[in-house]
């Protein structure tokens, strides 16, 4: 069963109304490109200031919420309120701290899904291979060894403080 995305809609509508960039992550990201059938929420990232999000929003309920203890550097993450899930949570300039430094992972859509404008996997890739969460950088990166990645957001993403190994799959990935 697909997920609803009617307060998804919602949300993107508002941000594109507003002039906001923003680009679908997570398992929405996933979902988008066929590599899962589940979403718990809808991640939805921008790099836009917080009250430029909140005045966008201003008809939606918002709650602002912790954007995660460390290694989590996000500016600010807000969750949309609805009666009906999964919720939209706004991830505003997503960062994660390594060891060499604080990791920030670009807003940069790059693909279009039920008119909602989709986050790059190889971000994704980066960003849940920081967070632990091996299974789903697993999935990306095989989806990117299947599909070939942008090598210009690789090069992008190489100018971050990623650790050995991600650098090394981001390596691999531009040379194939």
């Amino acid at each position: 069963m697909n997920p609803d995305i009617g307060n998804l809609v919602a949300v993107t509508q508002a941000l594109d109304q507003s002039g906001i960039r923003y680009s679908l992550g997570g398992s929405g990201l996933m979902l988008s490109f066929g590599l899962t059938n589940t979403v718990g929420d809808w991640d939805v990232m921008v790099e836009a200031a917080k009250d430029q999000v909140k005045n966008a929003l201003q008809h939606e309920q918002i709650e602002e919420i912790t954007s995660g203890d460390y290694p989590f550097g996000t500016d600010y993450k807000l969750v949309v309120h609805h009666s009906h899930l999964p919720q939209v949570e706004i991830i505003g300039g997503l960062s994660i701290y390594t060891d060499a430094g604080l990791c920030r992972l670009p807003s940069i859509p790059s693909s279009t899904w039920n008119s909602i404008q989709v986050g790059s996997p190889e971000v994704w890739y980066v960003a849940y291979a920081l967070m632990n969460r091996s299974a789903k950088a697993a999935i990306l990166l095989s989806y990117l060894k299947e599909v070939g990645a942008n090598k210009d957001i690789l090069n992008r993403l190489m100018n971050e403080p990623l650790p050995d190994a991600i650098m090394g799959e981001i390596r691999f990935l531009i040379e194939t």
